[in-house]
This record gives C-alpha cells, structure tokens and sequence, in this order.
C-alpha cells in the first residue's frame, strides 16, 4: 500500500504538474485540457483494479478496491474493510488486517498529504523524471522515467493512460525489473456527494 501510494503520487504529480514537457502543440494541448478539467474537482470516486505481476511468481496477484478524494485534504484508499488508509486535516492512517499500522499511517500521511494539496493546484518538481507524451485516439500516454541510477534501480518506468473527451485518468504502471503493477480505473464519478464517515 505504501508503494502504490508513492506512486499515484508521482501520477498524481505528473498531472498536474507538468503540461511544459508535452512535446507537440497536440499533445500539449490535449494535456492543458486534462489539467485544466482537473484542478477544478471538487470530489471524486473509482474503482480501481491492482494486477501485480512477479516474475517470481507462476500467477498475477490480483486485487481490487475502491479511491475516494474530497477537496481540499481528504482521501481514502481502500482495497477491502481491513485494509485501507484515510487522510483528513487531523492527520492519517493506514489500517492493514484490521489494525493501525504506524510505519504504515506514517509514508500514507506523507503521500497523501502532496496527493491532495496537488489536486488542489500545488506543483511539483519533476527534475528526477524524464517524461515523454504520446497521443493515439482519444487517450494520451505519458510515460515518467528515472533520472538517478538509484531511482532507476527500483523503478524503471512509471505509465499512465489518460481518456482526453472524459479527463480522467484509465490506468497507471510501475514498472521494475522485478515486474509491473498496473492500477486500472473504473466507474470514475466526478462532484458527487460524499459521506464524510468515509475519512474518519
């Protein structure tokens, strides 16, 4: 949980902070219009589907879950009622086989915290990342790659696919040489009511 929180924040990151490396006038222009569709959400929710992929292992571990965001600084993220972790403005937990986890609540509070102060507009630098855009259809792919050798070590890449008309994002990829996993999204609601029992 720790790790994919990490990286939906690197996506996160990507999205709404980096339309100055599109790099054509399309690209560019397909990515200000997500960016721009984002940074005015109010709340959303989705599903989300996680496939890691082990060379280690004869089978994909599959699991599913469900994000829910709230502006400014509320989020859950949750794979089933014993695992998940909330963020609101008194602090953050990580809850794994029914019980709070401390070093756990601790990198979930980090991350969350730049999760949703990006989705609030915040920028961040992405000077570690080499990142490349490519559009095909109705969806635009950025790909972020390490600068740093140590970087590189543990992720060799990291993909997200985003549905332009919509502005949302589809799926995002961490890929290592160990594997990949791969987080796809569904059922995306945009500025619905949300209980707030959810982030307590």
């Amino acid at each position: 949980m720790k790790k994919i929180g990490s990286y939906l924040l690197l996506a996160v990151v990507l999205l709404f902070a980096a339309p100055s490396f599109a790099q054509t006038a399309q690209e560019k222009a397909a990515f200000d219009k997500i960016v721009s569709a984002t940074r005015s959400i109010k709340s959303m929710t989705s599903d989300f589907t996680e496939t890691k992929h082990l060379k280690m292992l004869t089978e994909d571990v599959v699991t599913t879950g469900k994000l829910w965001y709230k502006s400014p600084s509320y989020m859950r993220w949750e794979y089933d009622s014993r695992n998940y972790g909330v963020l609101n403005p008194k602090g953050a937990y990580m809850v794994k086989d029914g019980q709070r986890n401390g070093a756990l609540s601790r990198g979930f509070g980090q991350t969350g915290k730049m999760v949703t102060s990006l989705m609030s507009g915040l920028s961040q630098d992405l000077k570690d990342y080499s990142v490349t855009y490519s559009k095909s259809g109705n969806l635009l792919t950025v790909t972020a790659v390490p600068v740093s050798p140590r970087m590189k070590s543990m992720v060799e890449s990291v993909i997200m696919v985003f549905d332009i008309p919509s502005s949302t994002i589809k799926s995002f990829e961490i890929r290592s040489s160990s594997g990949y996993t791969l987080i796809t999204f569904s059922n995306l609601k945009k500025d619905s009511d949300l209980d707030m029992q959810l982030f307590n």
